[in-house]
């Protein structure tokens, strides 16, 4: 059950408490004004009498600093601490009451002074005067420390842990009310967490402004809103067929009122004119006038006299020029003439011009239908002869620019029609508690809530519970159901009674200490266990390998015998190994790098053993269905070695690496839904450089130092993939130059330590930096790690538990370092790590969120098939 509907507790549980007591305190309260009353009336007629020493009064007997109103009965009280006269002298508090800060506080069930006053519950209930391991509505506690933190993750805001612990927000998505939304303009419109958010809503004319908004034929989407092409426009107010006019035509010429009349043509910019031959004598709308009418010769009120009554559109001649024939007593060019084009009589219509001496259509026009007069049909937009005649459009579909394409209102294509939906999956709002239907073959999308009994919890999953409030008769809510409430030492866990010391729920809910370990006093021990040898692959070096939610994937290296494409999957709660299947899967390979989408992991890069170049190929493996799938080598980055591999929740980012013995800088982007590489912006990225620190924020990339050359910088990088936008880190206060240091992103603060000056000399300080604020800040050395660095591929592991970084493993000369730190960065260094039996150089080293996973790779002179976790 998702971690956000196990949360959903608290707040509306002290709302029910709150109005069980209400009818009490209604009665206290009418009670006390009565009192009052009649106190008043009773004493109206008196004079005044002396306080008494049991009085309430704040009269004498107090010293001169007493502050107002303190002082009570004759001594002076802190009523923001006393319970009899509680922020007023008088108002004593009830049995179960605290007086805090001059309130009486039930400090049985506030959070916010449970037990005493001042004492806060990290986000949980308050339940008997005790911080209960129950979260209030709204938080979780992702990093199984109760005890510390509490419910430390607001799951309404945290883009990394939306509506749940494991629920993370796609690159480009902002997390409000526990439900991922893409950050304006994005939209996600596929429903998809492996695209996230793939549509730009300020330009995207399918989804402009919202998913499924599509503009109308001839529209663009211009700032989320739809809005007619240059040169179109809505003339009969309909959405249906969009900007239905095309201006700069006879019928629209400078907008949607504005036609052409008879004998007149539309000639932008200055709007409509006569044609070729045409004279507009009458002042009424149209050219009705013919210039080589005698009446009319070449002007209105020329009319030719009976000596010379034939006119050449110019002057009155007594026969007609050479060239030119007669049709009436007009001298006229047939070969260009609208209204006698190649004999006599024979007028262009509608959308038709005389070329050559023949009829011919305006470009965009077609005379479809002989039967009517001129170019009736306009291919652009008609739907019956779309961009030739004959060509007609699906239902459901308009005629766009020549081309059939779907309606805004019908914006799916279903094959045979255009229709509103062809599947459910077309229907999708977004919300996890409505069942979404395309109806009645396409016609409507019909979206329907909650079944009776059930109820919508952060707009997630119907459930029968989400809050304790929600149940009756004395249940409480757990993992989305009314359970009776546990026995004393059981806690609820996800609908059922658990004990805190069991393996599955070791100190808090969920908190699995998965195998090779017991639980004792809360904690998870021992801290290292070893990996089972049973079913695992042959020992190697340098293979790539990557966490994939529940198992430890592994592929490719080195073994004795030669570079390998071959692999497994370990299970750490079973100490199970199972093989990969091998058809399809990338050629033999080292120093490849692998990153985990969800569903698929990525190989990609690498290169042989005996060799310095690289390669640019990879696969998809998919573990559910134990298939490969080659990855498209079409825009795919130049070949290389070990280079930086990340999921940003869309895409797979690629950058750095190193081929032919020296460093390479750049990179791409691969999208394995649609099985494409894009370019990552080169504009103020960061250079080739060798021993880079890195580390990925969900957000950006950071890279900070390397050496290029003969010396290491202090240079730091940050890149934004869903911006495609390289930024520089602030000098001031950065580390050091140095190489080879070790990186953490701590959930905000990126942490920088460690690894080797100029002159080879082994480092053991730091600093954060914050993005929030712009700035580094130094790191107390005090109870540090012994002076390492962190080699690539070869040694040195990090790891974030929710609440400490972790520095292990490393190369000091003249030995690599089986032992670590754990860095707390309210607290500084903390806890040691006990040293790893073996070194694992060139090994494999996966930090899984819980656990170290350390295995094979070189220990002493030979290749280990051993491997060992370690827990904080």
């Amino acid at each position: 059950m998702p971690a956000q509907q196990r949360s959903a507790r608290g707040k509306r549980q002290g709302e029910a408490s709150l109005g069980a007591r209400w009818p009490m305190l209604l009665a206290l309260a009418v009670l006390t004004g009565a009192c009052s009353l009649l106190a008043d009336s009773a004493l109206s007629d008196k004079p005044s009498e002396t306080v008494g020493p049991g009085d309430t009064s704040t009269g004498g007997g107090c010293a001169s600093d007493c502050p107002d109103g303190a002082c009570c009965g004759g001594a002076c009280v802190d009523l923001s601490a006393d319970a009899a006269h509680c922020g007023a002298c008088g108002n004593a508090c009830g049995a179960d009451e605290s007086c805090c800060g001059g309130s009486c506080i039930d400090v049985l069930n506030d959070p916010q002074h449970c037990g005493a006053c001042g004492a806060a519950c990290l986000n949980t209930l308050c339940v008997g005067g005790h911080c209960s391991s129950e979260c209030v509505f709204g938080y979780d506690n992702c990093d199984g420390n109760i005890v510390t933190n509490g419910c430390e993750v607001d799951l309404t805001s945290d883009p990394e842990r939306c509506g749940g612990c494991s629920l993370r927000c796609p690159s480009g998505a902002v997390c409000a009310g526990g439900t991922c939304a893409c950050a304006p303009p994005l939209l996600d419109c596929d429903d998809r967490d492996d695209t996230g958010c793939e549509i730009d809503g300020s330009s995207d004319a399918a989804h402009c402004g919202a998913c499924g908004v599509t503009c109308g034929s001839n529209m663009v989407c211009q700032a989320g809103a739809c809005a007619c092409k240059p040169g179109y426009a809505d003339c009969n107010g309909s959405p249906e067929d969009g900007c239905e006019a095309r201006l700069g035509t006879d019928s629209s010429c400078r907008g949607c009122d504005d036609a052409c009349g008879p004998g007149m043509r539309c000639d932008l910019p200055g709007g409509c004119a006569c044609t070729e031959g045409r004279l507009d004598c009458d002042g009424a709308p149209g050219c009705e006038s013919i210039i080589t009418d005698p009446a009319t010769c070449g002007a209105c009120g020329a009319p030719c006299d009976p000596a010379t009554p034939y006119c050449d559109g110019a002057t009155c001649a007594a026969v007609c020029a050479p060239g030119l024939s007669v049709c009436g007593f007009s001298c006229v060019d047939t070969q260009r003439d609208a209204s006698h084009c190649g004999a006599c009589g024979v007028a262009a219509g509608p959308h038709q011009r005389c070329d050559a001496g023949a009829l011919a259509c305006d470009a965009g026009f077609a005379d479809c239908d002989p039967a009517a007069p001129g170019c009736e049909s306009d291919l652009t937009r008609d739907a019956r002869s779309c961009g030739a005649c004959g060509v007609t459009c699906k239902p459901g579909a308009a005629c766009v620019d020549g081309a059939c394409a779907c309606e805004g209102f019908t914006p799916h294509d279903c094959g045979d029609a255009c229709r509103a939906c062809c599947s459910d999956a077309d229907c999708s709002d977004g919300d996890g508690c409505t069942t979404d239907v395309c109806t009645d073959g396409g016609a409507a999308c019909r979206s329907t809530g909650c079944a009776g009994g059930e109820q919508c919890c952060s707009q997630v999953a119907c459930l029968e519970c989400c809050t304790s409030a929600d149940c009756s008769d004395g249940q409480i809510c757990s993992g989305g159901a009314c359970i009776r409430p546990c026995a004393p030492g059981l806690v609820a866990c996800d609908g059922a009674c658990v004990s805190l010391s069991s393996t599955e729920h070791c100190g808090a809910c969920g908190n699995a200490c998965l195998s090779g370990r017991t639980c004792k006093d809360g904690a998870c021990t021992p801290p290292w266990v070893p990996m089972t040898t049973t079913g695992a692959p042959a020992p190697r070096q340098l293979a790539a390998a990557t966490w994939i939610g529940d198992a430890l994937f592994v592929w490719g290296g080195r073994t004795s015998t030669g570079d390998v494409d071959d692999g497994a999957l370990y299970d750490p709660a079973r100490d199970a190994w199972s093989p990969l299947d091998r058809e399809g899967a990338p050629s033999p390979r080292v120093l490849a790098s692998a990153a985990w989408t969800g569903s698929r992991v990525l190989v990609w890069g690498g290169g042989s053993f005996v060799s310095t170049s690289g390669v640019a190929t990879g696969g998809a493996y998919d573990p559910v269905a134990r298939a490969w799938r080659a990855m498209s080598t079409a825009g795919a980055p130049a070949p290389r070695r070990a280079p930086i591999a990340v999921w940003t929740g869309t895409r797979m980012l690629i950058w750095g690496g190193d081929a032919g013995g020296a460093p390479v800088a750049g990179g791409a982007l691969y999208n394995p839904a649609a099985d494409a590489w894009a370019p990552i912006s080169s504009a103020g990225a960061a250079p080739a450089r060798d021993g880079v620190a890195w580390a990925w924020s969900g957000t950006e990339l950071y890279l900070f130092g390397g050496q290029a050359g003969g010396a290491p910088t202090s240079e730091g990088h940050a890149y934004n993939p869903t911006t495609d936008v390289w930024r520089a880190l602030p000098g001031a206060g950065a580390p050091s130059a140095r190489r080879d240091a070790f990186a953490v992103w701590m959930g905000s603060q990126l942490l920088i330590w460690g690894g080797m000056d100029r002159n080879g000399n082994f480092l053991k300080d730091g600093a954060s930096y914050d993005p929030a604020t712009g700035m580094w800040s130094p790191i107390d050395n005090a109870d540090s790690p012994s002076q390492r660095s962190r080699v690539e591929r070869r040694t040195g592991w990090t790891g974030w538990t929710g609440t400490r970084a972790l520095i292990a493993g490393g190369w000091s000369v003249p030995m690599t370092r089986r032992d670590g730190k754990l860095y707390d960065p309210l607290g500084g260094w903390a806890a040691s790590m006990p040293s790893a039996e073996r070194t694992h150089s060139f090994g494999v080293g996966v930090w899984t969120g819980t656990e170290l996973i350390l295995w094979s790779g070189v220990n002493g002179p030979s290749l280990t098939l051993e491997g060992e976790r370690f827990r904080p």
